[in-house]
């Protein structure tokens, strides 16, 4: 038997009233055992009946398994499930996150409903000693996004747990000189991986993201057309879900085109093993690059923060950097302002005019001394 609950409370608003609310769930009986579901965002009966004619389909379907026996583990493959069904970018990722970090300190066997709020807490107080503010919160969002489906999506908890991420902190911008940049390119040229320098100077002469050059198509360039002079790349899937195109310069023009001076067989992956495979990821050859280059503290992103500081350094509009990289706050710009001082020095060169110049604020100032030794001090009229 089945039925529909609802509950009422009141809290205190923002200017001290008591606010009503309401909510509805379910209640229906499972392999003789009672289930029961609430959910605060389920507003309508009706709400509430599609969750519980839902959750009766996967009786019904076999999925008889009670939310207190479902794992993390589980949870955690479902989740990577629903990311590769939705097309979500950043899948790969998430799956490092949780093989790698969050299922070895939690226990993949870990009932999903004894994930507390202290156990979190405590990961993260451990995990801060070790690595950065910015890779604890990643480790912590992908967790608060699996809590999330499995309390509104799949019905396997009553309520997510509070996860409080730590403060961000300022954003990095760690970038090559001139110098250190030949310094790597000659390091990644001696590298196993024979695209490694081209993925760095295409990188470096564009300020693409690295998911954006591994899966980088040759449909998605055009090199040949008014002799390369308009050569450019056209991306669909990027990080805030707006297509851009990328122009072409010639340095990353030319360490295209070596890659495959046939024009004709240019399909498919630009980077790929010579089993026609993908390349995954290139954090290795990358590392021992670096390391070779004598770099230190520097990853494949600062690549892109690279070509940002110099685009600035060099006098290019913060504006235009904005649309290079595909930034989609300008506040993700701004960062690199202090590199840029050429459009401010143009800003405040509209306010000249204002104050006298040099020589007739000079005349103004010894006038007035002799004013004052004089025993004759005036106002000094304006000039």
């Amino acid at each position: 038997m089945a039925k529909i609950i609802r509950r009422e409370w009141t809290s205190r608003g923002p200017l001290g009233k008591r606010v009503r609310h309401v909510a509805f769930g379910y209640t229906l009986a499972n392999n003789g055992q009672r289930e029961r579901k609430f959910s605060s965002a389920w507003t309508s009966e009706e709400a509430a009946l599609k969750a519980l004619s839902e959750r009766q389909q996967q009786i019904r379907g076999g999925q008889t398994d009670r939310p207190a026996d479902v794992t993390l583990g589980h949870v955690a493959e479902r989740y990577l499930k629903f990311k590769s069904d939705h097309g979500k970018r950043s899948l790969s990722n998430d799956k490092w996150i949780l093989e790698k970090r969050l299922l070895p300190a939690f226990g993949a066997g870990l009932p999903i409903r004894q994930l507390s709020a202290e156990k979190i807490a405590a990961y993260e107080e451990r995990r801060i000693t070790e690595v950065s503010a910015w890779t604890v919160r990643n480790d912590l969002t992908v967790l608060r996004h699996l809590l999330r489906l499995a309390h509104r999506k799949w019905n396997y908890l009553d309520r997510v747990p509070e996860i409080e991420l730590p403060k961000a902190p300022n954003g990095r911008t760690r970038y090559l000189t001139e110098h250190e940049i030949q310094k790597l390119l000659a390091a990644c040229a001696a590298s196993r991986n024979q695209h490694l320098a081209c993925m760095v100077t295409l990188a470096i002469n564009t300020g693409m993201r690295k998911s954006e050059i591994l899966n980088l198509t040759w449909e998605r360039i055009e090199l040949d057309t008014d002799l390369g002079f308009n050569a450019r790349i056209t991306l669909y899937e990027t990080k805030n879900g707006e297509p851009r195109g990328v122009p072409l310069n010639l340095a990353a023009g030319a360490a295209l085109t070596a890659l495959e001076l046939d024009a004709q067989k240019r399909i498919g992956r630009v980077f790929k093993r010579k089993d026609g495979s993908d390349w995954g990821q290139i954090r290795t050859g990358f590392e021992k690059a670096v390391e070779r280059a004598g770099l230190s503290n520097f990853r494949f992103h600062d690549l892109r923060h690279t070509a940002a500081s110099h685009l600035a350094m060099r006098g290019r509009p913060l504006k235009e950097i904005q649309e290079i990289l595909g930034h989609k706050s300008f506040s993700m710009t701004l960062r690199y302002a202090h590199l840029s001082p050429q459009h401010l020095r143009t800003a405040v060169e509209s306010l000249a005019g204002l104050t006298p110049d040099a020589a007739t604020l000079d005349r103004m100032i010894h006038k007035q001394s002799h004013n004052v030794e004089s025993g004759t001090e005036q106002e000094v009229p304006t000039p």
